[in-house]
């Protein structure tokens, strides 16, 4: 089957896109194969990729023609000068916001519903899970197209707010997880379904226990380790759950050596979906501020796991999450070579240690005015003797950097 390399600037509606230029795992693509019908998956595609490569054959008709001139072509590009590469810098950026902005309605939504799922729990009220089911798939939704996006509002954390907000996020990094495990829809939507409801349970546990500033007491702690048994049993109740969502939310805190509760598992009786929310829990816990400690880093918290592994985890599934996440997790605060701090916004694996970052403040320490994205990948940072790159990592409360505050400004929708 004959293709052929093109370049963004040079694709057209009709063309059928056969490869990319990155893992498809790393596109907000669906499908691996597609047609550019559409000026949205046109657009889409030239903001994914700097080249893909077009079949002929499974091209339309009228447009074949073209193909066939373009083939006998040299294929050549000339190289970005720093003023283009500052324009795509800007587009880059613009891009994200627009990305940002559209995910953050979704995410709002479902953080008003939780909050609701929360107190009707404590009040002995029934949960929608009918709503429940539509917030994921319209997660999912936002997921498979900007995860990047997604994943940068799991850093919308406050202290005195963390069931709620920890619900959200385990469904968010549980569901992209997922995807990087090329998980189907209907696993997708199951796994993050048990992710957002996993910790309901604990809303029927005394408060003074649950948002107590220490080390719980043994007593006080085997009282918490009713949480996940107590919402299996009311969520149990509704027939429209899936065992796999009900297994997620009964044993998110199963560990492979049979130490984990309620029911000491081993790890080959662990179902997969609920292997990755027992990942996910922890990392989202240990990197969030709680009111008997302070967040470790992305970075950090990845190396913890990883060394966890040995009796907690599957140690392949770990090393997928690594990767999946990135050497620099998105949320990651880092130090350039310029002297510059930075955060990461995005993170593949063909770029692990050239991700995407925005700059946050000068080699003097002042804040930005307007926060300038940079991609270290692209051969203007990558490459000769002004190249950019990571020097080290930034706990999350260095240099006063509140990143709340920063998608909060970022992901507002745009006055009219």
């Amino acid at each position: 089957m004959e293709r052929i390399k093109i370049y963004k600037e040079q694709l057209q509606l009709g063309m059928y896109v056969q490869e990319l230029d990155r893992p498809w795992l790393e596109s907000p693509f669906l499908f691996q194969g597609f047609m550019l019908d559409s000026n949205e998956i046109l657009q889409q595609t030239r903001e994914t990729c700097e080249f893909v490569y077009i079949s002929v054959e499974e091209s339309s008709t009228d447009i074949r023609p073209h193909l066939k001139v373009l083939a006998t072509q040299p294929v050549t590009r000339r190289t970005p000068s720093p003023e283009a590469t500052n324009s795509s810098d800007e587009k880059e950026r613009e891009n994200f916001l627009a990305a940002l902005r559209r995910s953050r309605k979704t995410y709002d939504k479902t953080r008003n519903y939780i909050d609701t799922a929360l107190e009707d729990v404590r009040l002995g009220h029934s949960v929608d899970t009918r709503q429940a089911k539509a917030l994921v798939a319209s997660l999912t939704e936002n997921i498979v197209r900007n995860p990047n996006a997604v994943v940068w509002l799991t850093h919308l954390k406050n202290r005195d707010e963390y069931t709620a907000v920890h619900c959200i996020n385990v469904c968010i990094l549980a569901i992209s997880f997922g995807r990087c495990l090329k998980l189907n829809k209907v696993e997708l939507n199951e796994l993050g379904l048990g992710a957002l409801l996993h910790d309901l349970g604990k809303m029927k546990i005394p408060l003074e226990i649950l948002n107590k500033p220490g080390r719980l007491t043994a007593e006080e702690f085997d009282i918490m380790r009713q949480h996940p048994v107590l919402g299996y049993n009311m969520l149990q109740q509704h027939d429209d759950l899936p065992q796999a969502t009900l297994n997620i939310i009964k044993h998110h805190h199963e560990r492979k050596n049979g130490q984990g509760y309620p029911d000491k598992l081993l790890e080959y009786n662990t179902p997969l979906l609920t292997q990755i929310t027992a990942i996910v829990d922890v990392y989202d816990a240990i990197t969030s501020d709680r009111c008997y400690h302070d967040g470790v880093s992305p970075y950090d918290a990845l190396n913890d796991i990883y060394r966890w592994a040995k009796s907690d985890f599957d140690i392949k599934l770990v090393e997928e999450f690594i990767k999946c996440l990135g050497i620099y997790p998105i949320g990651s605060l880092v130090y350039l070579n310029t002297n510059e701090v930075a955060v990461v916004i995005s993170a593949s694996d063909k770029t692990r240690l050239r991700p995407i970052v925005m700059l946050i403040q000068d080699r003097d320490r002042k804040f930005y005015k307007t926060r300038r994205l940079m991609n270290l990948a692209h051969p203007q940072w990558s490459t000769g003797p002004k190249a950019v790159k990571i020097q080290g990592v930034i706990p999350p409360s260095g240099h006063d950097i509140d990143v709340r505050r920063i998608i909060e400004e970022d992901s507002k929708p745009i006055q009219m």
